[in-house]
């Protein structure tokens, strides 16, 4: 399995230009919508494969009350082995602010739990950009670089060696619903689950538990039973004292995460992500999904 992090992917951009104040409203705006959480929230499981390579590819709609924008996600895995990526873009104000982002994790997955490697995390506007890139160890996250780099602030919290003790990335933690024989019928089964996440810059936990049962509708009139998961989120580090987004984001009731279970594939499928935000509401859905492998065959989901 080639890996799919590339230095030169993270952190060669090119020429940045000084931002306007355009940039700078819609800066603050995508600030108030956690990219890191929603990926974390969208949550892909793969059990340990013993023979051949099963590899997943899913297309989400994002809407928001600023704009729109879609993100890609392919992940492959051999053995315990594993590799993500996903890529974002996004378009606010008619189309003249525009962001785009990419992200790839690689690593093992030991007791149907994700060890991380290596996580890579870059974005950029036509003004401004950061990149992100982390190495894991046994234990947690061993070296850190960021670009711009995390300078001290006295409103932040700061993060220091025992927040980043057993964590995973954001887009590790979308293999943490894995399940040996994914439920029909029981949603506090599909919900229960707690993850600890660094991105690089926050520290946060999730943690699910069971809200209702719901219908996902597909294509071609095609309806399935849905666990709706009600998300906690709880910031940890990193973060600024008092501040809003943040502050509403932990109060939050709102946050949900739908869960469509595929036994013969092993895992549950996220059909929609909700997150409330200062501004509105913002959701993540399910545009297509494919998984393929040796042991699942092919199953394909679209809306």
């Amino acid at each position: 399995m080639k890996n799919c992090l590339k230095r030169t992917d993270v952190f060669n951009w090119g020429a940045v230009k000084k931002s306007s104040n355009r940039d700078k409203i819609a800066s603050k705006l995508l600030k108030s919508l956690p990219i890191s959480l929603l990926v974390s929230l969208i949550p892909f499981t793969m059990t340990a494969s013993h023979a051949g390579e099963t590899t997943v590819q899913a297309v989400y709609k994002i809407n928001a009350p600023v704009g729109s924008g879609k993100f890609h996600f392919a992940s492959a895995q051999s053995g315990n082995r594993y590799k993500m990526q996903g890529s974002a873009k996004f378009k606010a104000f008619l189309g003249f602010y525009k962001w785009k982002s990419s992200v790839a994790s690689n690593g093992y997955i030991y007791g149907y739990k994700p060890r991380p490697n290596i996580y890579a995390f870059s974005a950029r506007s036509d003004k401004k950009a950061e990149a992100i890139r982390m190495n894991f160890s046994r234990n947690g996250v061993k070296k850190i670089k960021a670009v711009p780099p995390n300078r001290p602030h006295p409103k932040r919290i700061s993060v220091n060696k025992s927040h980043l003790r057993n964590v995973v990335d954001p887009l590790s933690a979308m293999l943490a619903f894995t399940d040996k024989a994914p439920s029909l019928t029981d949603g506090t089964r599909a919900c229960n689950r707690s993850i600890k996440i660094f991105d690089g810059r926050q520290r946060f936990n999730v943690s699910l538990s069971f809200k209702r049962k719901a219908y996902a509708q597909l294509s071609n009139g095609q309806s399935r039973t849905a666990f709706v998961c009600r998300a906690k989120y709880r910031p940890i580090a990193g973060h600024k004292r008092k501040n809003k987004a943040v502050s509403y984001m932990a109060d939050s009731k709102g946050l949900e995460i739908w869960l469509v279970p595929l036994p013969k594939a092993k895992m549950y499928v996220p059909y929609k992500i909700v997150i409330p935000i200062m501004i509105g509401t913002a959701s993540a859905e399910l545009a297509s999904f494919r998984i393929s492998g040796s042991k699942t065959g092919n199953i394909a989901l679209a809306r």
